[in-house]
């Protein structure tokens, strides 16, 4: 868990199939108290919470 070791890298908090019909709405990354990291919200898209921006928003995917 992050809060063990900080160091931790998570590739992306949401990881779907690349399909027609998918489609997210509202999606949230949270790096709780900035400790860890999260690269993307969903597979490839999306920005990187961390300790330098702790909440990344991603409004529609794809």
């Amino acid at each position: 868990f992050f809060n063990v070791n900080p160091s931790i890298v998570a590739s992306r908090g949401f990881e779907v199939p690349n399909t027609s019909g998918v489609r997210f709405h509202d999606l949230v990354a949270v790096s709780l108290g900035g400790v860890g990291t999260i690269n993307r919200v969903i597979n490839d898209s999306g920005a990187t919470a961390n300790q330098a921006n702790q909440v990344s928003y991603l409004v529609n995917y794809p």
